[in-house]
């Protein structure tokens, strides 16, 4: 049955928010003010038909959207999404005294700027061999092959690969029987150096044909720089397994950003968005106002981009992460770019700077870069003890940021600047970087 919703009202998401039978619903991919046509019948309401369409939205959006979720603004002009997005955050943090109104930056590019390709793979009904999403809270896998976020070099690869698949008869992984091969295909793109990582996920150690389909990629000069294969035969969602054999190439590649080169291998963390990454570093690092005399603590440090990035301008910085892999990769990074101020501790960052405040350490400034998570109320309480001057806090979730923010209200730091960053363009995702100083 069809219903007809007129002038509906749409939450930051791009849903339209409709009342059927006393119950409320989420009909996806719409803009404030259109008249929809919603089919009510089945499990869940869903969108039929624009009836009045938006100024506001574009005919040329993704095909998958309606399907996939991973994308909430595909349906909608980049301005109009940023006036969302602004929109947004100073709702969110309205509630924060003395905040001037939050602006928002874009990004370079908000069409293919993932450096990051992520595809499952399965059977078809009729036994060929696809991959993609899995669609919004669900298992159902929506067939992909041309995502328009990722890199454009990704997709062709990613095109060429599974015909290669097909002709060598490689079994996708069923997750119901446990058999199959591949699982996933990972490629790593480095947009400024063109290099190109192909990794082949795989149940196991066992590959048949996997020589085959190596020399039928390396005949197309796909300028594929590695190809690593990852062995995954856990029964877990997670993507990579903790073990790599290297089939072609070093099992790594190169980015460069800025005036700086970046390792980054499979497992590696690196920012989606290279093509923005040196534009959040600066402006972040614009924000702290780095002396030649201040010790710096990079917490969350990653690999330790923001770490080398601000080593021009430190005496010394200090890089921690928990990771053993992203440590090993900064450290690296480090050697690479022939910096002497920076260094690298393994630690979980509330474990490291509660000690660190035990002892008494100086830090004159922080940047935490924590996962969406954010970071723990351990970690801001003992910032009352190191009392460094000046935090730059960058992050990916403000709902989390919000919640961090709330708890420096009780220590001895006032908000100076909220500033929002369009680094995930086309998607309800954010960064945001907040300045804190240390009262006087």
């Amino acid at each position: 049955m069809l219903k007809e919703f007129k002038n509906v009202k749409v939450n930051y998401e791009a849903d339209a928010i409709i009342d059927i039978g006393g119950k409320s619903y989420k009909i996806h991919d719409c803009i404030e003010g259109e008249d929809i046509l919603v089919e009510t019948e089945g499990k869940y309401p869903s969108l039929a038909k624009i009836i009045q369409p938006s100024l506001y939205r574009i005919q040329d959006g993704c095909p998958y959207q309606k399907e996939c979720g991973g994308c909430q603004f595909m349906h909608m002009e980049y301005r109009y999404e940023l006036e969302q997005k602004k929109k947004y955050l100073n709702e969110l943090f309205k509630g924060i005294k003395n905040i001037p109104p939050i602006e928002i930056i874009p990004s370079f590019e908000y069409y293919h700027y993932r450096n990051k390709s992520q595809m499952t793979y399965k059977l078809s009904k009729t036994k060929r061999i696809v991959c993609g999403f899995y669609e919004e809270y669900s298992h159902r896998l929506i067939t992909v092959d041309n995502c328009m976020l990722q890199a454009e070099r990704a997709n062709l690869v990613i095109r060429e690969l599974n015909k290669i698949l097909s002709k060598h008869k490689i079994r996708p992984y069923d997750e119901k029987t446990k058999e199959g091969i591949l699982r996933h295909v990972l490629i790593r793109y480095g947009y400024q150096t063109k290099e190109l990582m192909l990794v082949l996920v795989t149940n196991g150690e066992m590959f048949p044909g996997r020589n085959n389909v190596i020399k039928d990629l390396m005949k197309l000069n796909l300028n594929i720089t590695t190809i690593v294969q990852n062995f995954n035969a856990r029964d877990t969602s997670i993507v990579l397994g903790d073990k790599n054999k290297v089939l072609y190439g070093t099992g790594y590649i190169y980015e460069k950003i800025g005036d700086y080169r970046f390792k980054i291998s499979p497992n590696s963390f690196f920012q989606v968005n290279s093509l923005s990454m040196k534009k959040l570093y600066t402006l972040a690092l614009n924000q702290a106002n780095i002396k030649k005399t201040d010790i710096v603590l990079d917490a969350y440090c990653g690999v330790g981009t923001i770490s080398i990035f601000a080593s021009k301008y430190a005496k010394e910085v200090i890089g921690v992460e928990l990771s053993k892999s992203a440590i090993q990769d900064a450290i690296g990074n480090v050697k690479m770019n022939h910096i002497t101020n920076v260094s690298f501790i393994c630690d979980d960052a509330t474990n490291y700077i509660t000690h660190a405040a035990k002892a008494k350490t100086n830090f004159d400034i922080l940047i935490m870069d924590p996962p969406r998570e954010g970071s723990t109320p351990q970690f801001i309480e003992a910032l009352s003890y190191l009392k460094p001057k000046k935090v730059i806090y960058i992050s990916c979730n403000p709902i989390t940021l919000k919640r961090d923010l709330n708890i420096f209200k009780d220590i001895d730091y006032k908000i100076t600047s909220i500033l929002g960053f369009d680094n995930f363009p086309k998607t309800k995702h954010i960064e945001v970087i907040t300045v804190l100083e240390l009262r006087k």
